[in-house]
C-alpha cells in the first residue's frame, strides 16, 4: 500500500512538471522551465513538483528496496552504485560550478568551457548515468518506471531552455549551440 502511494505521488507530480512543460511550450502564453524569476508561480511550482517527484522516489527505493544474496546481484549493486555516485557527484558538481541560480534560470553568464565544452548539457548528461545506476541499485519496476520519467524530463528540459538561451544570450548562444553537441558526440 505504502509503495502505491509514494509511486502515485511521484508518478502525478513528474507527468504534472511535463503537462505544465508541454502547455508552456505549445501555447507561448507563459514559461515554466526555466522559470522566469526566483519568486515566480512557475519556480516555486517547479520546486513543489520537482520535490514531490524526488523525495515519494526516494522513499519507493528504500521501501521496494530487498537484498538478494548472488553473485550476479552483488555485482549488479556494485556497478549500480558506482554509476549512482559518479553520475550524481559529477552532476552536483557540475551544478555548483554553473551556479545554482543560474542553473534555475537567472541570466548569470553563459557557460562554455569545461564540461560545458563537450555537451550542452552535461548535468542531463551524467544524471542519466547516475539514473541507471540507480535503477540496478533499486531492481524495481516502479523505480525504473519513475526513473524513466526522470530521463524523459531531462530529455525535454532542452527543448524548453533553448529558446530562452537564445533570446538571453543571442549570438553567443547560437554560435556556441552551432559548435557543441547537445548532449554528447
Amino acid at each position: 500500500m505504502l509503495s502505491h502511494l509514494f509511486f502515485s505521488v511521484s508518478a502525478i507530480s513528474g507527468i504534472a512538471i511535463v503537462l505544465i512543460s508541454l502547455a508552456s511550450a505549445i501555447t507561448g502564453k507563459f514559461q515554466f522551465w526555466p522559470p522566469p524569476g526566483k519568486d515566480t508561480w512557475q519556480h516555486k511550482s517547479f520546486l513543489i513538483l520537482f520535490r514531490g517527484f524526488l523525495y515519494p522516489l526516494i522513499a519507493l527505493t528504500v521501501v521496494e528496496f530487498e537484498v538478494v544474496e548472488s553473485v550476479r546481484a552483488i555485482g549488479q549493486f556494485v556497478v549500480g552504485l558506482i554509476m549512482l555516485s559518479a553520475g550524481f557527484g559529477l552532476a552536483f558538481r557540475i551544478t555548483f560550478g554553473l551556479g545554482w541560480r543560474n542553473a534555475f534560470g537567472e541570466k548569470l553568464g553563459l557557460r562554455t568551457t569545461g564540461w560545458f565544452a563537450w555537451s550542452r548539457n552535461p548535468i542531463y548528461v551524467v544524471t542519466w548515468l547516475g539514473l541507471i545506476g540507480w535503477g540496478l541499485i533499486a531492481n524495481s519496476i516502479g523505480v525504473s518506471i519513475l526513473l524513466i520519467l526522470w530521463a524523459l524530463l531531462y530529455l525535454i528540459a532542452p527543448l524548453l531552455e533553448e529558446p530562452w538561451l537564445e533570446r538571453e544570450y543571442g549570438d553567443a548562444y547560437r554560435d556556441y549551440k552551432k559548435s557543441v553537441p547537445r548532449f554528447i558526440w
